[in-house]
């Protein structure tokens, strides 16, 4: 179950069913059987700087963060925690402003983000320079599987 909420006041480019299908793609592509939940937060630079700050100790925007359960970082608190994987919060103004600079639409990039916010709830990291290109890979196979 996908629990999609935007606290912005911007008009998307997709609608809450593009949100679910790009996490069915990503779901099939991971070959991953279970069944969990997630939150995938959509907000502005302010709310997003504040989490990073708190959690991070980093002040500054950020665009995608990420907050598992196994972690017991969640922001939301759902009824089947067991389930539970946790919560991507996603900075729409930061993921424009990088679909402009890495000239790309801001639909391919909030697809990407959801890919690296979810890999991290999975587990993986990219703390290291190898444990960061080899999450890049697999996220750019990915992305790659859903628009290519």
């Amino acid at each position: 179950m996908i629990n999609f909420y935007a606290e912005i006041k911007a008009r998307l480019p997709f609608k809450q069913k593009f949100v679910g299908q790009i996490m069915a793609r990503i779901i099939k592509e991971l070959k991953i059987k279970k069944n969990f939940e997630l939150t995938i937060l959509l907000v502005g630079d302010r709310k997003i700087r504040l989490l990073n700050k708190k959690y991070r100790h980093q002040d500054k925007v950020t665009d995608v963060l990420s907050f598992s359960q196994k972690e017991g970082r969640a922001l939301v608190l759902p009824e089947s925690e067991k389930k539970y994987l946790g919560d991507i919060v996603i900075c729409w103004p930061q993921i424009k402003r990088q679909a402009k600079k890495f000239k790309q639409t801001a639909t391919r990039e909030f697809s990407l983000l959801l890919i690296h916010g979810f890999l991290h709830l999975l587990g993986h990291e990219d703390d290291t320079r190898a444990n960061g290109l080899k999450m890049a890979k697999l996220q750019d196979k990915i992305l790659a599987k859903i628009y290519d």
